[in-house]
């Protein structure tokens, strides 16, 4: 299912206030052409204050990177990136709100604008951290937001920061002061909307790793973890969290006058949905304590982790302390008390959710470690698919030499036989006298005959490689008289009947198979058995021989059925339509070992299921322990596209040989679930556009490219 975060000041509009403003934003379509400037947008801009080392933008809509100076004006659309040690400081031009951009991070301005007497301001973050100050916002319609993989936070007179960790997608919020909202939205099966909120308060944090853990978004949010902070965040970001310090302080000072006049008026300051449970002056006074040493334990851990020296942090805390002047307030890092990580935390709750994180991770890393598992199992699979081709490879090697030494004293034996006593005594003694050398290709007999050229006139050089052979149907019927070969690209493979040349086509390379038909093959139009054996030729010197394994013409057998994938639905549930997809008319001569399909359909279908199938019984490949199946869906951006792909193998250590497969008539290959969105018409098309069958050798058995389509309805 599909999930969504969304992070918004507290006194957000309440449901039905939206409400009315969709419906009436919807009844002003028919006169928006009529009143265009009550519904224009008015471009921002935000200027670049500072570049260090490689920062570029690529402007909206554009994929050139161009590089970034100080000055410059950047818009809505564009993209900001920095490379290693480098970073970068924006302005928003008209409310003096403030961006910092550390190393190794990918910022996307997703909205500039102004409609409505409001400033929409809105960031999207991919990678690495960011500091954000934002002055107080004027208007009711004013929004700033930030946004990451996993949250949004929408922020009123708040300074932030947020980082992505790319290694592990994890993602966290740093929340130094003001107050923001988190709101985490799901989608359930019937499209109904189920949303969960929490609320941060300065000093807090919440980390995530990842969507999926948007139900625990009320135990996600802590105290602020500094070593966390320290670790994930770029130099250059935590230099500006410490500049900061003179409004940050500011901002939290209200903060804490406004608790104590709520504890003094209700007996309790509202925190919301926040972990901070504040019920008298003394909790709120440990807070306070917090805050005021928030800035110098960043900044002390800051220099024991080594992210700037003593000098540098030494002429950061003096310019920082020219705009303080309270010198209660100055930093002084010989003079910064240890944080509490228990103030105003309820101990027994704080117990709990710390309890409950550390069973979330227990069952992460085994989810982990199960995947992990999978992963191995399907190297092992892998590995045992790599091994029987190599295997394969030996023995087609062997088979080779074998049919290669047969068909040798074959021939010899048929020439010998047409020589006179004195021929046979002297071809006896050329033999001996040459018997430390290579034996040469038999002569041709005098004489010649019909049906082709000569097979000999050349020598054996062992620097030809032989061709291969990739299939060899066992009978030829109409329909089925394709026999092919695999040689180097600069030979001609030759097919011989006896001594005589009856085909010959140029390789096509090892990876690619020369194809001969009843075209070159003439004798495949004649009912008979034949024995052929091919041979590469290069200059006029041929390959060692491979014998081809015998040939049964019978053109008066029926025609053979064509093989052939069908499409068909075979049942619904809700909104997922069944839809199946089966194997027809591969018999001996089409035997197979793997196949791949591709499926393609319109945005309205998609495929939720796992990516590794489960064994079903009565299925083509049939048998956990000696096939795998996947289906991978590859979303586009106007269509899905579902790629089933299928293979058997041979476990590794194995003894048991796992034969090509055979399906005669129809069988059902793989049944694959396709749910309808919501909002989805009641039909939709999907197109099987290419399908490839091969067998154990690797060879092509079918190939289909001609799309078929089928309709599927709910």
């Amino acid at each position: 299912m599909g999930h969504s975060k969304r992070v918004r000041k507290v006194d957000k509009k309440s449901l039905l206030s939206l409400i009315i403003a969709n419906c009436l934003f919807f009844s002003m379509l028919s006169t928006v052409w009529v009143q265009p400037a009550q519904a224009a947008k008015t471009s921002r801009a935000a200027i670049v204050t500072e570049v260090n080392g490689n920062v570029t933008v690529k402007k909206a809509g554009g994929s050139k990177a161009y590089t970034v100076y100080a000055d410059m004006s950047l818009n809505q659309g564009d993209v900001i990136l920095t490379g290693a040690q480098s970073s970068a400081v924006l302005k928003i031009a008209d409310h003096e709100d403030e961006i910092t951009i550390g190393d190794n991070a990918e910022v996307n301005i997703s909205e500039l604008s102004e409609q409505a007497g409001g400033k929409q301001s809105k960031l999207k973050t991919f990678a690495g951290s960011i500091w954000v100050k934002v002055k107080s916002l004027v208007s009711s319609e004013d929004e700033f937001e930030v946004e990451t993989p996993t949250a949004v936070m929408g922020v009123r007179g708040t300074q932030l920061g947020t980082f992505i960790n790319p290694a592990t997608g994890q993602t966290g919020t740093y929340l130094a002061s003001g107050r923001i909202s988190a709101s985490t939205s799901t989608n359930g099966t019937d499209g109904s909307r189920q949303e969960t909120t929490t609320d941060l308060l300065p000093s807090q944090q919440l980390t995530l790793s990842g969507r999926y853990e948007t139900e625990r978004l009320n135990k996600k949010v802590g105290p602020f973890d500094i070593d966390d902070l320290i670790a994930n965040a770029a130099p250059r970001v935590i230099e500006a969290i410490i500049r900061n310090k003179a409004e940050i302080d500011k901002e939290n000072a209200q903060f804490i006058e406004k608790m104590k006049q709520q504890i003094s008026d209700n007996g309790n300051a509202n925190t919301g949905k926040s972990p901070y449970v504040i019920k008298n002056n003394e909790t709120l006074d440990k807070i306070g304590r917090n805050l005021d040493n928030l800035i110098g334990n960043i900044a002390k851990a800051a220099l024991e982790h080594q992210k700037f020296s003593k000098e540098q942090m030494d002429k950061i805390i003096n310019e920082t302390n020219l705009n303080i002047a309270d010198p209660a307030k100055k930093l002084d890092l010989n003079n910064v008390q240890q944080l509490d990580p228990t103030a105003g935390l309820d101990p027994l709750a704080e117990q709990q959710r710390l309890a409950e994180i550390a069973r979330w991770k227990m069952e992460e890393q085994e989810k982990y470690a199960q995947e992990f598992r999978a992963q191995q199992e399907l190297l092992e699979r892998l590995k045992a698919i790599l091994d029987l081709m190599e295997r394969e490879v030996q023995r087609i090697n062997d088979l080779n030499k074998t049919n290669e030494e047969e068909a040798k004293k074959r021939l010899e034996a048929e020439y010998i036989s047409k020589l006179n006593d004195d021929e046979k005594k002297r071809f006896q003694q050329d033999k001996e006298k040459k018997n430390s050398q290579s034996t040469p290709s038999a002569p041709s007999p005098s004489g010649g005959g019909s049906g082709g050229s000569s097979g000999g006139g050349g020598t054996s050089n062992t620097n030809v490689p032989a061709p291969v052979l990739s299939s060899s149907p066992a009978i030829v019927t109409a329909g089925n008289e394709e026999l092919r070969l695999r040689g180097v690209s600069n030979t001609n493979i030759q097919l011989l009947l006896g001594d005589k040349i009856i085909a010959s086509l140029p390789g096509k390379g090892f990876d690619q198979d020369t194809v001969f038909t009843k075209a070159e093959i003439k004798e495949f139009s004649v009912n008979g058995e034949y024995n052929l054996i091919a041979r590469a030729e290069r200059g006029g010197r041929f390959s060692p021989l491979l014998s081809i394994p015998k040939i049964t013409v019978s053109l008066t057998e029926p025609s053979v059925k064509q093989p052939e994938l069908l499409l068909s639905q075979s049942g619904k549930e809700g909104n997922t339509v069944l839809l199946n997809l089966s194997m027809a008319n591969f018999p001996q001569d089409k035997q197979f070992y793997a196949v791949e399909a591709h499926l393609v359909y319109d945005k309205s279908l998609s495929y939720n299921g796992p990516a590794e199938l489960s064994d079903v019984p009565g299925t083509v490949f049939d048998g956990e322990s000696k096939s795998a199946e996947t289906l991978r869906q590859v979303t586009g951006s106007t269509q899905n596209e579902l790629i089933y792909a299928a293979s058997q193998f041979e476990a590794s250590g194995s003894t048991t040989t796992v034969p090509n497969i055979t399906v005669e008539g129809a069988k059902t290959l793989v049944t694959v679930p396709l749910t309808f969105s919501a909002a989805a018409a009641g039909s939709a098309k999907v197109d099987l556009v290419y399908v490839k069958v091969v067998n154990k050798n690797g060879a092509t058995v079918a190939e289909f490219t001609a799309p078929k389509s089928i309709t599927v309805t709910k």
